[in-house]
């Protein structure tokens, strides 16, 4: 999306009165996921990062 697309989603957002602003259609579907079964959809970011060679900071 451009960002003017993404400027006009939250405009059209705001005018509703709408807490979540989601400009694509599909971050719908990836947010219904992560609320539905936030464990699963966890461990599935868990993987991904892990995949990407991301390493979290270390606790102190």
């Amino acid at each position: 999306m451009t960002p003017d697309q993404v400027a006009a989603a939250v405009v059209d957002g705001l005018l509703a009165n709408r807490f979540l602003i989601l400009p694509h259609p599909e971050v719908g579907t990836y947010h219904a996921a992560m609320a539905a079964d936030p464990e699963r959809w966890l461990a599935q970011m868990r993987t991904l990062q892990s995949r990407l060679g991301y390493q979290p900071p270390a606790l102190s």
